[in-house]
């Protein structure tokens, strides 16, 4: 199936065709998971990819704009569903769904903590693929998947990253991702809101990070809520890098 997505490039119109697989992948803790990969058709393969990680209660589709903006450069997107997510849900026969009202509640079948592992196995997945190379692959995470994608960034070293309201590390990862935010050298935006819960976080990512880029946005907006506003600055973020990527190669 293609979809036809317009997007809007330097000034001026662009018309990008991106092919959708579906892709499923089996934990050991038995849940099903699914992810949407999308590649520009006329891309030149093998295609670089963006990894885009959702925030709780949410899904993959939260992404949408982005990834026909990430086509337009170029990118294949990966957008997952995580586990009790989406249509992620199924665990060895049964539903474990998680809701906005379940914030606060955890419900321990879903194992979170898990969600880390989850991405790996996803991208070593991926790396098996000959139209797709994971070197120097861009990250973008919201809140639960802002902080949960942060332990991949030593072992995959992106180009660049981009976190809106990125959550703190849960207990289960908590020194992969003090690791990682001390030793990745890598570009990171940090997006937050002037009276966002997840601030203290953000702030204190922003202190210890090797090259970070901090964004505090007016208002109490969080995650996928500061995404319409912080869309200008991610992508001026995203050009500059991408600028100097060029110029060095």
């Amino acid at each position: 199936m293609k979809r036809l997505i317009w997007a809007l490039l330097l000034g001026f119109t662009t018309l990008t065709f991106a092919k959708t697989e579906v892709l499923t992948l089996k934990t050991p803790d038995g849940f099903t998971l699914k992810g949407w990969l999308e590649l520009p058709d006329k891309a030149k393969k093998p295609v670089p990819l963006a990894l885009l990680v959702h925030e709780y209660a949410s899904d993959h589709r939260m992404w949408d704009k982005t990834t026909a903006k990430l086509h337009t450069l170029g990118y294949a997107t990966f957008a997952v569903d995580l586990r009790a997510h989406g249509a992620s849900t199924e665990k060895k026969g049964k539903r474990v769904l998680i809701m906005r009202k379940d914030f606060g509640h955890p419900k321990p079948e879903a194992s979170l903590e898990k969600i880390p592992d989850d991405l790996n196995r996803w991208m070593e997945l991926l790396q098996k693929r000959k139209d797709l190379t994971l070197e120097s692959p861009l990250f973008f995470g919201s809140s639960l998947g802002g902080g949960a994608l942060i332990p991949l960034m030593l072992d995959y070293e992106p180009r660049a990253v981009v976190t809106l309201s990125p959550a703190a590390a849960r207990k289960a990862y908590a020194e992969d991702t003090a690791d990682a935010v001390e030793n990745s050298d890598v570009p990171w935006l940090i997006v937050s809101s002037q009276r966002d819960f997840a601030k203290k976080t953000a702030l204190a990512y922003e202190s210890k990070a090797m090259r970070p880029t901090l964004l505090i946005l007016p208002g109490n907006g969080h995650g996928s809520q500061l995404l319409p506003a912080a869309t200008p600055y991610i992508d001026l973020f995203l050009e500059r890098i991408l600028k100097k990527t060029k110029e060095k190669n």
